[in-house]
């Protein structure tokens, strides 16, 4: 685990709204947890500037109790694949319309 920032509040919009400590390497996508190793969501967007930087994030539950200054942690999977495979090509085949009578 690996330490991110603090919760702030909840947003009207239902979002998770943290406040992310200076270097954090963070990006869209990934999974939040807090101390007890339970997850909370995924982060949605960065907010902010570079200096002071936020994160919004989608719940994957409705009933979770938010404790504000409570302590996140960003979700490492180690079975993840960190890097594509050489040679991986997409193949676009156009489809052809049948004729109707």
């Amino acid at each position: 685990m690996t330490g991110v920032g603090e919760i702030i509040h909840k947003a009207k919009s239902g979002r998770l709204i943290l406040r992310i400590y200076e270097q954090t390497t963070i990006r869209t996508g990934d999974t939040i947890i807090d101390s007890q190793g339970n997850k909370i969501g995924n982060i949605n967007e960065l907010i902010g500037s570079v200096n002071s930087p936020y994160a919004s994030v989608i719940m994957l539950k409705d009933n979770f109790k938010i404790k504000s200054g409570e302590k996140v942690f960003k979700f490492i999977n180690k079975n993840a694949k960190k890097y594509f495979s050489k040679g991986f090509k997409k193949s676009f085949k156009k489809q052809k319309r049948r004729r109707q009578m």
